[in-house]
């Protein structure tokens, strides 16, 4: 009991740490600023999840707080006009056993408008997720556009008892309901998109009191992250492709898209080429209006990967490449022998604000080996410039927005909680100096107990070999648990996780392995997975660990989820002996029964090696099924000797829980231990009920099948 309450006393502790959602420079000049920054912290006491804003001012030196932090749980987006004059939020207030949205507009210090959004019932509930969602101010200030789900009629039975009109009563209005429609299925955008079927543009007139749903986009296309046009007589925004089928948009940036315009009197254009099939990301014009850039790559294949930086001359609307996909090296920028490599762009968000006074120099982050990198891009001679504000692929940088040449940036790593800075980009009288730039931070430093204790080592090379990030303690054979990412188009990366942070603490340590397949080093890198999956990503991460003696003659535990806990129960099957016990967080068991269930089918078959839009049918091909079969878990489930802990979400939409229930159904006929826990949510276990539990008994599995070396000494 007493190695139970350190255990749960350690989650506690990790699990305190605030995690950045957004920044906003509110007031910038060379001797101050200010900004305005928005953070959630799990709340043990009340199982829930917390927002909170805070807005400090900085004069480059120390910083302070404004005001005490303020809790805004019941906001769902907002967004400052262009001069800051007024601030736009849309809150949602539970009204007996409704939840209604309003949306608010503040300025001079007290709130001058507010609309109930449910009474005015002119579409249906705000979008305010990280792939839809919208809020954007026009630049004259009078207008906000946002996305919203289409108003659908509404239905009844074919029959139903309706009280006779009579001439002391009014007549019931029955205009807007049909009939016979009450079942009709309609197919929404899958995992954390429930519900989210037809979004439309909104824009709401806040000088006339009006709301217009936009009209014109096709049938066939649905509008996300929209901004304004800098005339403010229209928006641009990414449309999503729905045909065929809408696959899911969460972890996937492969879908096909495109960026256009469409002007508030009906004027529809695409933007982005239509020679091919393109996935495009983040429209962001520049400071005058004069360029709009987003991120582009063929739509398909595997579900991220190297995306082009594109630049559109907004009066000619000429498109250029800025960035391609090639690997590159960069000028000589910090204090080493070597230059820097640069293994392109990938799928992280552009900030709003992302331009140099220049009007030429985007800033923005991307993935980069173990690491994020934060760089500078010049759209015109196409320079990149790394921003040396760490060392090289140690630690992860993000930039969050920009404004008159400084930075706010969230810096962590796995050993350090987040933490925000101001950074000011020095000039001469010709160019950037981006090798001289000054950091200040703006938000308190956290350290993790006993953080000194720890060690956080990189492993990497060029190209072609997986990177590898060593996290534990100094000096000590500890168990290590293997931790292979998910995607399997992603990414481990030395940012500050709780998870990671909560084992670590009570005495593993925890090796990743960016195996072939992984972003961040390179398209051919990632693309080389393709086919390969259940064996040249088992052998990457086997092999790595294999390689160092440091690692390999430690007790070896397995923990993955999603793709990763494909290849944990791969492992388990393909090396029965070497490890001691294995937690799967919704794995990916079995590729057949996945491709007729998962809202990504596409990934299925992309990752066996085929072409999704090619393939109609599995009855149609024994290639494609045999080749699913076989890359496949299930296939060596009777080779399996370790403990195996199944972590399944009931609403999981991207790898159902049947697909963990018929792998744990399997492991019993042969005799492995087993044991499901089946929690309340979706694919990633996120509700601090769910990450709680699963953690903590996750830590507890492994404890009990480690042998009795694994004393108090290392908990």
């Amino acid at each position: 009991m007493a190695q139970l309450d350190t255990i749960v006393a350690a989650y506690r502790v990790t699990a305190q740490y605030p995690e950045l959602i957004s920044a906003r420079i509110l007031n910038c000049s060379q001797a101050s600023v200010s900004v305005h920054s928005v953070w959630i912290q799990k709340v043990l006491e009340r199982q829930a999840v917390i927002r909170f804003r805070q807005t400090v001012f900085s004069d480059y030196k120390t910083y302070t707080s404004t005001s005490p932090p303020t809790d805004i749980t019941n906001e769902l987006i907002s967004a400052h006009s262009k001069s800051s004059k007024y601030f736009c939020v849309v809150r949602e207030v539970k009204s007996g056993n409704e939840i209604k949205q309003f949306l608010e507009v503040w300025a001079d210090f007290s709130l001058v408008k507010n609309y109930d959004l449910s009474a005015l019932d002119v579409h249906g509930k705000i979008y305010a997720d990280g792939e839809f969602g919208t809020l954007d101010w026009s630049p004259d200030e009078t207008k906000i556009v946002y996305i919203a789900e289409k108003k659908v009629p509404k239905s009844e039975p074919f029959y139903k008892q309706k009280p006779k009109a009579t001439a002391d009563k009014d007549v019931v209005d029955n205009s807007e309901t049909v009939p016979g429609k009450e079942y009709d299925w309609s197919q929404d955008w899958g995992e954390q998109l429930v519900g989210k079927i037809t979004p439309v543009l909104v824009v709401f007139d806040i000088k006339t009191d009006t709301i217009d749903v936009l009209s014109n986009i096709p049938n066939d296309v649905n509008p996300a992250t929209a901004v304004w046009t800098p005339d403010g007589k229209g928006v641009v925004a990414i449309g999503h492709i729905i045909t065929p089928r809408k696959l899911g948009l969460i972890y996937c940036a492969n879908s096909p898209s495109i960026v256009f315009s469409l002007t508030l009197d009906g004027q529809y254009d695409v933007l982005s080429s239509n020679s091919e099939q393109l996935c495009v990301r983040y429209p962001r014009f520049n400071l005058n209006g004069t360029k709009l850039v987003w991120l582009e790559r063929l739509a398909g294949g595997p579900h991220s990967s190297c995306f082009k930086l594109m630049s559109c001359n907004w009066s000619t609307k000429k498109i250029t490449t800025v960035v391609d996909f090639d690997n590159q090296i960069l000028p000589n920028t910090f204090d080493c022998n070597e230059q820097l490599p640069f293994y392109g762009l990938y799928d992280q968000a552009i900030p709003k604000n992302c331009w140099l006074n220049d009007d030429k120099t985007i800033v923005l982050s991307t993935p980069q080996g173990g690491s994020i990198h934060t760089f500078a891009i010049d759209t015109e001679s196409k320079d990149i410039r790394y921003l040396p504000i760490t060392k090289p692929f140690h630690e992860s940088v993000s930039v969050i927005d920009v404004c008159n040449d400084v930075l706010v940036c969230y810096k962590s790593s796995l050993n350090k909680p987040g933490q925000l800075f101001v950074i000011k980009i020095l000039s001469t009288t010709r160019a950037y100096d981006f090798t001289n730039i000054s950091i200040h931070a703006i938000s308190p430093s956290r350290s993790l107990p006993d953080s000194d204790n720890f060690v956080v080592e990189h492993g990497y090379t060029l190209y072609n070999k997986p990177t590898t990030i060593f996290y534990g303690p100094k000096n000590n054979n500890c168990p290590l648990i293997i931790w292979p990412h998910g995607g399997p188009h992603l990414s481990s990366s030395d940012f500050f996780r709780a998870d990671i942070a909560f084992f670590v603490q009570i005495g593993f340590a925890v090796l990743f392995i960016n195996y072939r397949g992984s972003t961040g080093l390179g398209k051919d890198y990632v693309e080389s997975l393709l086919g390969n999956i259940g064996d040249a990503d088992v052998k990457d991460v086997y092999n790595a660990v294999q390689s160092n003696p440091l690692w390999s003659n430690r007790k070896l535990v397995l923990f993955g989820g999603s793709h990763g806990g494909f290849l944990v129960t791969h492992l388990s099957g393909q090396y029965p002996s070497a490890f001691k016990a294995v937690c799967a967080l919704n794995p990916v068991t079995d590729l057949i029964t996945m491709f007729g269930l998962t809202d990504v089918p596409d990934w299925t078959i992309t990752e066996a090696g085929y072409n999704f839009s090619e393939v109609d049918s599995l009855a149609n091909s024994k290639e494609i099924l045999m080749k699913l079969a076989d890359c496949s878990p299930c296939k060596n489930v009777h080779k399996v000797q370790a403990p195996t802990l199944l972590l399944l979400g009931e609403k999981d939409l991207r790898v159902l829980p049947c697909l963990g229930l018929a792998y744990y159904h399997l492991l019993k006929k042969h005799g492995v231990t087993a044991r499901v826990l089946m929690y309340d949510d979706c694919h990633p276990l996120s509700t601090v009920t769910a990450d709680m539990d699963s953690l903590i008994n996750a830590a507890l599995w492994f404890i009990q099948y480690l042998n009795s070396n694994f004393e108090k000494s290392t908990i």
